[in-house]
């Protein structure tokens, strides 16, 4: 057992001996399977002869930064599941296997025949996983579910996005939240699984618009229970999280959360006592009211001196902020350096890669060595049993 730079044991991590086959394309189900790999899981990666499409993203060949991105660690063979033997090297490799995920559309698994009913009579002890964009059924379910139309339908862009921006925006929020729910619910399942007699598995179903409203749920509560609508601006007024920029253009943020004492230190570094006795911001409630006017007189404080100059001075005052990174910002900020969570790794032509780690540290069980995003089909001839076919690729994915 060795170490790695973080001092982490180096070691084939807490799910050593699981097998997973993943049936994924694009986002959702390719990452379920990569937050399995990285917990030390063996996942064969099965996919058309054309292979995942994301693999083409930006006219790179067959190795996209974004795909190598969502499937890191696996093997990757390529099969017709169209084909009768193209199908029965799936339902051979379903025989030897933990665990199951697919993200194409409901339906789909069963017509090609290996819906979860097949699989278990083949392996009583597999747990499938079904990734749908809008649930097994429903008026939306059979509609291509990207993570556009998921994150409008499911609100989430309701919170992020200004009505007056009226654009999509940010990360594929629904993609990687029902592919961090498959990974969990495919956890306690196995979880479940070892703790009954007769180790059977069971099907699970995660749909990307339920994964959001798990998420958003102390706006969708708040609905409920109230029948106020949450906006972009409504948990930072609540909060009372700010952002401002310095004199040399950097932006910092400040949330000052509950305790009086965050508005009375940053009256303090502020040096503007006229702020605390100002009836609009006298309260905790006055200022979640006059959110919108207090953030401009922080704004035109903040303004007049170098951001540095205000973050050396909220640090000695013990107030909750920090630097308003960018990704190019992120791996030289100091505190994200010291974690030590970017590591070089050998990249699918042999040369250097730079990868972000795992950052949960399992010190006893350690992680799998970091490998990267395999190429098409490279291990067809390690785990393929028979022949592997190579001709129509399969086009009924979910689109997430």
């Amino acid at each position: 057992m060795s170490s790695t730079a973080d001092g982490t044991r180096e070691t084939r991590g807490p799910l050593t001996g699981i097998r997973v086959i993943e049936l994924g394309q694009y986002i959702s189900g390719p990452y379920a399977a990569k937050l399995l790999a990285d917990l030390g899981a063996e996942v064969v990666k099965v996919e058309s002869p054309e292979g995942d499409p994301m693999r083409r993203w930006e006219g790179s060949g067959t190795m996209s930064p974004q795909f190598s991105a969502y499937n890191r660690g696996k093997r990757a063979v390529t099969l017709d599941l169209k084909s009768p033997e193209g199908l029965a090297e799936l339902l051979e490799l379903a025989r030897t296997a933990d665990v199951l995920i697919e993200n194409f559309r409901p339906g789909v698994a069963a017509r090609l025949g290996f819906g979860p009913d097949v699989l278990h009579g083949l392996n009583p002890g597999l747990i499938t996983c079904s990734i749908t964009g809008f649930g097994a059924d429903g008026p939306y379910a059979k509609r291509p579910a990207y993570d556009t139309v998921i994150s409008a339908v499911g609100a989430m862009y309701s919170q992020v996005v200004p009505a007056e921006t009226l654009r999509p925006l940010g990360p594929a929020f629904s993609d990687l939240l029902s592919g961090m729910s498959a990974s969990q619910a495919v956890l306690a399942a196995l979880h479940a699984r070892s703790a009954r007699p007769g180790a059977e598995g069971e099907h699970l179903e995660v749909s990307m618009v339920g994964s959001l409203i798990d998420f958003l749920t102390e706006a969708a509560s708040t609905y409920l229970e109230t029948g106020q609508v949450a906006g972009p601006d409504s948990r930072p007024r609540r909060a009372q999280a700010y952002a401002c920029v310095g004199s040399d253009g950097r932006a910092f943020v400040i949330h000052m959360s509950v305790p009086e004492k965050f508005w009375t230190g940053l009256v303090a570094v502020l040096e503007r006592p006229d702020l605390a006795s100002d009836p609009r911001f006298a309260t905790r409630e006055a200022r979640v009211r006059n959110y919108d006017a207090l953030d401009v007189e922080l704004k035109a404080v903040t303004e007049r001196m170098p951001r540095q100059h205000w973050l050396d001075r909220l640090a000695a005052a013990d107030i909750p902020h920090g630097p308003l990174n960018t990704v190019a910002d992120l791996f030289d900020d100091p505190q994200v350096a010291s974690m030590r969570l970017v590591e070089e790794i050998a990249g699918p032509d042999g040369g250097a890669l730079r990868v972000p780690v795992p950052s949960t540290r399992f010190h006893r069980s350690g992680r799998p060595v970091l490998r990267a995003a395999p190429q098409l089909g490279a291990d067809n001839g390690t785990v393929l049993g028979g022949t592997a076919a190579a001709s129509a690729p399969i086009t009924e994915g979910a689109g997430a």
